[in-house]
């Protein structure tokens, strides 16, 4: 793709020679030139396409350039007098070279325009509303779980079974083959070597299940989880461990049941409502477990805020559990690995914080947007579309005063 600038300098895009001689030919087959003089013109004509984008090209070279992010100096732009830094643009950084008027140039103007929405976002005092106060503690809520996440993966790859289970040399042969004979179906059409090696891997990874809820059964067994300040019953524990075993069976969500059915009881009580009637409105039943309060090993958060609730909650069927996977559970045994791995100082592992690193960024971006939308609210109607917001960020932007130093 060529680009240029011709006339009154405005930038004009110009399509590669592949597409203008495709294009060109297409042209010419339709009406069926056959003859040699139509063969003579169209060939002509394609020399003179062809002269005018290698004129266009050798225009545009002043007008653009391609540009290693690495090459660029450390401050883009400046607005007010404040920088805009690389690091902040491009946090990550690109590994190819990209164009200079086309890419660079655009996405410094989008980070502007998000630090000008949120500088008047600040002026406006948006950042001290009730509003903002909820917002924020969802996204700290979220930014900790991602890192509870993130911890308890790091933490149970530490793990003395976890490490022996991914340790498939120790798989002997006939352990792989005692385990082929146990599915003859699933090995058909193998020899016996590729039988075996196949098998090992099914092996480790059943004995990393395995590893996974025999952690659970010792560890939560016992722990007290309560929803909205009311115990989830021992045994419901236990039985929601055993139906998650997906060595065995399709895993089902049993706590994400138990769950539903605490909070229609609750909810039945509060407002003296019939709890079928409350069970019946799916909308609702999600509602309530999204709001609902989990608390467990001394960390109480809301259940919405969870990445894996959350995306389960809109094709939620409190009479269809199978379908869906045991995000409750797995919510429960990551606060309590993440814990467990604080107290034993794994947080301060360097191969976890890189990966908690981005955490950071995670709650910069949440925050940005969340400014960005009170904003917006305050200033549109809810039926506003994206040009009024536009037109409304191009007021900022025509008062401040913006320097590029992309050069």
């Amino acid at each position: 793709m060529l680009t240029g600038r011709i006339g009154s300098g405005k930038l004009v895009k110009a399509v590669g020679m592949d597409e203008i001689r495709r294009l060109i030919a297409t042209f010419f087959l339709r009406k069926t030139l056959a003859t040699r003089e139509a063969f003579l013109i169209m060939r002509t004509f394609v020399s003179m396409v062809t002269i005018f984008v290698i004129t266009l090209a050798t225009v545009a070279q002043g007008a653009d350039k391609m540009v290693a992010i690495a090459e660029l100096g450390d401050v883009l732009a400046k607005v007010d007098g404040k920088p805009i830094l690389k690091a902040d643009v491009y946090p990550v950084g690109l590994p190819m070279k990209v164009s200079l008027e086309q890419s660079v140039k655009p996405r410094v103007g989008e980070h502007i325009d998000r630090m000008l929405v949120i500088q008047a976002a600040v002026a406006e005092r948006l950042d001290k509303t009730k509003a903002y106060r909820k917002g924020m503690r969802a996204i700290e809520q979220k930014t900790t779980l991602a890192e509870n996440a993130l911890l308890a993966r790091h933490y149970e790859s530490k793990l003395p079974a976890t490490i022996a289970a991914h340790n498939r040399s120790a798989i002997t042969d006939a352990e792989a083959a005692a385990f082929v004979k146990k599915d003859k179906k699933l090995y058909r059409g193998k020899t016996r070597r590729e039988a075996v090696e196949l098998a090992r891997g099914h092996i480790s990874r059943d004995r990393q299940l395995g590893a996974g809820i025999d952690w659970m059964t010792k560890n939560l067994g016992n722990r007290e989880v309560t929803i909205n300040g009311k115990a989830i019953p021992a045994a419901t524990i236990a039985a929601a461990i055993d139906a998650a075993d997906r060595r065995y069976w399709r895993p089902e969500a049993l706590l994400l049941k138990a769950v539903g059915e605490m909070v229609i009881t609750q909810e039945a009580k509060a407002t003296r409502e019939n709890s079928k009637t409350i069970w019946e409105d799916a909308d609702r039943v999600r509602a309530l477990i999204a709001a609902a309060k989990i608390e467990v090993a001394g960390n109480s958060f809301t259940l919405g805020n969870d990445r894996g609730v959350s995306s389960v909650l809109p094709r939620l069927d409190l009479t269809k559990m199978s379908t869906i996977q045991p995000v409750v559970l797995e919510l429960v045994k990551s606060i309590v690995m993440a814990d467990m791995a604080r107290t034993e100082g794994l947080d301060e592992d360097e191969a976890y914080g890189q990966q908690a690193a981005q955490t950071a960024s995670f709650r910069t971006h949440r925050q940005t947007q969340l400014l960005i939308k009170l904003y917006r609210e305050k200033h549109l109607d809810a039926d506003a579309q994206n040009a009024d917001f536009e037109t409304l960020v191009a007021a900022l932007r025509d008062n401040a005063r913006i320097k590029y130093l992309l050069d």
